[in-house]
């Protein structure tokens, strides 16, 4: 028995860097995969809930790559003021896109070109349009219901 726990400290001892790679490995891995998941930016339902109960326009921003943190030009690079609207980004890649374009009311997304801003209500009236992000005064004009 003796001169079996002396193999078995010395298999531990050996395993034990590449445990240590191991974990590393994962939690890199699982980073790199919750990171993905994780965007600036609302789902539709939480995005239209969110504005009903706190009496909020919704941004609706068709740009043609994710907003991360509102960086980037076609995101205004945090101009906007989150006290005054919900954020909803699509891109064309995305599911909700395709069901976008089917829409009358965003027919220019067909034709014109992206970045394309949309100012909605909670009830999903468009209420401003643009190709540039709206300013905080435009916002705020708004009326939020009708």
């Amino acid at each position: 028995m003796q001169k079996y726990s002396r193999v078995f400290y010395l298999l531990g001892f050996l395993s034990m860097p590449l445990f240590i790679l191991l974990l590393v490995f994962g939690y890199i891995k699982i980073n790199e995969m919750a990171s993905q998941e994780i965007h600036w930016g609302h789902n539709k339902s939480f995005a239209f809930g969110q504005a009903s109960r706190e009496g909020k326009l919704i941004l609706l921003a068709v740009t043609k790559s994710r907003c991360e943190m509102l960086q980037g030009l076609e995101c205004g690079e945090g101009k906007p003021d989150l006290g005054t609207y919900v954020l909803l980004n699509y891109t064309p890649r995305e599911q909700e896109f395709q069901t976008l374009i089917l829409d009358d009311r965003f027919a220019s997304l067909k034709t014109e070109p992206l970045p394309q801003y949309f100012l909605l209500n909670a009830s999903g009236e468009i209420r401003h349009m643009s190709k540039q992000l709206p300013s905080v005064e435009e916002m705020q004009k708004l009326p939020k219901k009708e």
